[in-house]
């Protein structure tokens, strides 16, 4: 997982609060307003290694690591557009 990595969820437009699913579970907080994670629970092992989803603590949506991903950097370009 890379700690830097800022998601947003396409289902509702949440930015703040996910899970994430590896081969460990991890529950994070992150800030719009600074792009990045702000708070991370500790790491636990998940009993479903094999997954490898985040999961949306809004809407309980199943997403894509990849997607979240992309979409969480087009939103943060577009901030820094906007900002400027």
């Amino acid at each position: 997982m890379f700690t830097n990595t800022f998601f947003v969820c396409p289902n509702c437009g949440n930015i703040k609060k996910f899970r994430i699913f590896t081969s460990n579970f991890q529950v994070i907080n992150q800030s719009p307003e600074m792009g990045m994670r702000i708070g991370e629970s500790d790491v636990m092992p998940s009993l479903r290694e094999n997954d490898n989803y985040i999961e949306c603590q809004l809407c309980f949506k199943k997403l894509e690591y990849g997607r979240a991903v992309d979409i969480g950097k087009k939103y943060l370009q577009m901030t820094k557009r906007l900002r400027r």
